[in-house]
């Protein structure tokens, strides 16, 4: 099953901070806030990039939380000012 799935971290390594961005955007998610990213993506492929994710983190500090939601669920979401609209053309689906 394919679901919408925010994934939110706080790491304050520069280089390994950049290293989950570039990984997640390997993976069509994209950036919604500066340490939260949006994607589409079945359990396989979540498991996929949260191992790969999970190495890069191995004996960092930090943390990386990922939240899988139904759709229902995500088209609830509500924001307070200015947010990055997302657009279909801009998710790829994995």
């Amino acid at each position: 099953m394919i679901v919408d799935t925010i994934i939110i971290y706080d790491i304050s390594e520069n280089g390994l901070r950049s290293r989950v961005a570039r990984a997640l955007m390997d993976y069509g998610c994209i950036r919604i806030q500066k340490s939260a990213f949006y994607g589409i993506m079945n359990h396989n492929t979540r498991e996929k990039l949260r191992l790969r994710l999970e190495k890069m983190m191995h004996g960092k500090e930090g943390n990386i939380q990922f939240y899988p939601m139904c759709s229902k669920c995500f088209s609830m979401k509500d924001s307070i000012g200015e947010i990055y609209q997302i657009k279909e053309e801009d998710v790829t689906v994995l």
